[in-house]
């Protein structure tokens, strides 16, 4: 027997050699390059550096040229002047305008760096909804990942025992050519051997299944040949980083931005002007010639009373605010109840896993017994796969629980928000 373990483990070598090693977090990585909702973090960026780039030119000049040209049926006429002919000139009928305005904010309350805090917390609101939507999607990639290496363990436990009772079967069918046992013995084996195949079809289904949804989650091509790790975990204990809390968090730095909008949309504000044209009338409505003209200036604007309406939407604004508190403190408590549960999961497979392995030793010797026993024809090959079958539901039931472990401590991680 364990000439043939060792045969098992070197061919299990070989051919990990010889597969492509996939891990977790790759997994993770190119599901963020190809599911649409993580490609939106693209678009979220090159926006925010747009909502950047178009509020800074509120600072810069505004210049705009306009040009007007006009025949209207009559003008004002004026009396003549006893001694002082043409005194009043007669004004034509005819005007032509092109004039070049020029405005320059010189101080605007803090208007614009406050509609730059309340886009970008706008923005930051837009992120951290696709890490809500996204965060879903990186549970399914953990479950479907913790799978695969359940179905991987099981096949490797199955064709162990399919190597075990291909050598008992060999033993046993020499037996029955010597006369010693009889041959519903060895159907029996073969039997047995055939479940194990049934229950092989069986895995490979369900890992194909679970290559074609990481398929499909990831833009990968990866196969049935391949070797997945097992996940590296994070044992760092920062803080929670759950999207939902982050995305409350950005919600509550927009109110503020908001109050923030307000309180500017009150201040002073100054401005320079400048007003250059060139045509008939200008300023002077009794000039009658085309010429040039202009005018500079500033303009002082100042809302001193709105009847209390920003008092109000400030009212308003924290009562949001506080619902929104409200709301991250019950995410909170779940999340607590969330981490209890992996925690007592924890602590439960550690347990069974040192009793599984005590299982799994005795269970083993039974089984070595009864092999023995049934080669020498003292018990029936019915008693010796009762055996077989133990200590494979055994093996099975420990990976298992190393796996169940290993899935908790992941959601776990998960349930905080913690990525490597």
């Amino acid at each position: 027997m364990r000439k043939l373990l060792i045969t098992f483990v070197l061919m299990l070598s070989f051919g990990i050699l010889q597969a492509q090693n996939i891990s977790l977090d790759s997994c993770i990585l190119a599901a963020k390059q190809n599911w649409p909702a993580f490609k939106k973090q693209l678009s979220i960026a090159e926006k925010r550096k747009l909502v950047q780039e178009t509020l800074n030119t509120n600072y810069l000049p505004k210049l705009n040229i306009s040009g007007q040209a006009s025949y209207q049926s009559e003008v004002i006429t004026f009396p003549d002047v006893p001694n002082m002919p043409g005194f009043f000139p007669d004004l034509p009928l005819d005007n032509y305008h092109l004039e070049a305005s020029v405005n320059q904010t010189i101080w605007d309350g803090g208007m614009v760096k406050s509609e730059k805090t309340i886009q970008l917390a706008q923005n930051d609101i837009e992120i951290q909804q696709l890490n809500v939507e996204t965060y879903g999607l990186i549970g399914k990639i953990n479950e479907l990942y913790t799978n695969y290496l359940f179905f991987t363990t099981n096949e490797q436990i199955i064709l162990l025992s399919m190597d075990q009772l291909d050598n008992n079967i060999q033993n046993v069918n020499s037996a029955v050519e010597n006369g010693v046992v009889l041959k519903s013995e060895l159907d029996n084996l073969k039997a047995e051997k055939l479940k194990l195949k049934k229950d092989l079809l069986n895995i490979y289904s369900a890992k194909q299944a679970t290559i074609d949804a990481l398929n499909i989650i990831t833009g990968l091509k990866l196969k049935t040949k391949y070797r997945f790790d097992k996940p590296q975990l994070v044992t760092s204990n920062s803080t929670l980083a759950r999207p939902e809390i982050q995305l409350l968090d950005a919600q509550i730095a927009y109110s503020q931005a908001s109050i923030s909008k307000y309180e500017t949309n009150r201040m002073p504000k100054l401005m320079a002007f400048g007003r250059f044209g060139y045509g008939r009338p200008g300023f002077d409505p009794l000039t009658t010639n085309l010429h040039g003209y202009y005018m500079v200036g500033a303009r002082f604007d100042w809302e001193v009373w709105d009847w209390n309406m920003t008092k109000k939407k400030k009212q308003q604004i924290n009562l949001q605010q506080q619902m929104i508190k409200d709301n991250k403190g019950s995410l909170r408590k779940q999340i607590a109840i969330e981490e209890s549960r992996y925690i007592l999961e924890d602590v439960k497979y550690k347990q069974q896993i040192v009793l599984d392995n005590e299982i799994e030793a005795l269970k083993k010797n039974v089984y070595l017994s009864a092999e023995s026993k049934m080669k020498n024809g003292s018990i029936t090959s019915t008693e010796f796969l009762k055996s077989f079958n133990e200590w494979k539901r055994a093996l099975i039931t420990t990976e298992a629980d190393k796996l169940q472990l290993m899935k908790a401590q992941i959601n776990y991680q998960h349930s905080k928000g913690l990525t490597n």
